[in-house]
């Protein structure tokens, strides 16, 4: 109840003080390419090279994700990843792509992908030599977010195939091997131009959410030990008191807001 009141009185500040109202992020086009290549060289794979394409086709992705409000893999209307490397012209002979969202900085969106076998495998995959990313701040559903696609690709020598657990098959026939989302700043213009956007100051209404109420649980905890003090040193007797119940359900509901995580991949 009080992280649903934080979080509609902070919907309430206007948008005219040059503010943004959503998630802050840390998030930067480097610190993810050089993230990524950190753990490819820590698994003694060469370094990927960012691609201005597949740079753009990921931020198509993040474009049609706010467009069409869906966060999966592929889009209501049957757009997979594929389709967006193609629309830029990037002839691929491997493809993949990881999304993430809600994360507070570029380490630990490159962390959750390294946690999962599935979006490691694009991460350490030694067939991959280019690499896209976009950063995209949006609404979604009713609240404001930002997505993270990462694309990776490999320029064929032959047809473009798509590969999916070791298994090379027709693009046509593949489902995405990895999708993810986490923010980057970048915005889409048309359909064929990508530029980054300047970093505005944002209020991180998850960071302030948590602050405010774990500020708030530990005031009271202080409260009830206080209380308790005091009717020791006075013995005072009281009818009734849950003191102790009260400040068990505080130790809790402390405890649940320092284990609060955001972000989250797919």
């Amino acid at each position: 109840m009080l992280v649903g009141i934080l979080h509609v009185s902070l919907s309430f500040i206007p948008s005219k003080t040059g503010l943004i109202l959503g998630y802050a992020s840390n998030i930067t086009v480097n610190d993810l390419l050089k993230d990524t290549n950190e753990k490819r060289a820590e698994n003694g794979l060469s370094p990927v090279v960012l691609n201005d394409q597949l740079s753009q086709a990921a931020a198509l992705k993040a474009a049609n994700m706010f467009a069409e409000q869906y966060w999966a893999h592929v889009a209501p209307s049957g757009k997979d990843p594929w389709y967006f490397i193609r629309q830029i012209g990037y002839n691929y002979l491997y493809a993949g792509e990881n999304l993430a969202r809600d994360f507070p900085d570029s380490k630990s969106v490159v962390d959750a992908w390294m946690n999962s076998p599935t979006h490691r495998e694009n991460i350490v995959n030694s067939r991959y030599k280019d690499i896209g990313f976009a950063v995209v701040n949006g609404k979604y559903g009713s609240y404001e977010t930002t997505l993270v696609v990462q694309m990776f690709g490999t320029r064929p020598g032959g047809a473009p195939t798509v590969e999916t657990n070791d298994v090379v098959v027709k693009p046509e026939n593949v489902k995405p091997l990895v999708v993810q989302s986490v923010p980057v700043d970048l915005g889409v213009h048309g359909t064929e131009s990508v530029k980054t956007t300047p970093t505005n100051q944002v209020i991180d209404v998850f960071k302030v959410t948590k602050i405010a109420l774990l500020g708030l649980s530990i005031f009271l905890l202080l409260l009830l030990v206080w209380d308790a003090f005091l009717a020791y040193h006075r013995k005072a007797v009281r009818i009734s008191g849950h003191n102790f119940a009260h400040f068990l359900i505080l130790m809790a509901v402390v405890l649940t807001v320092l284990l609060i995580k955001r972000g989250t991949i797919i």
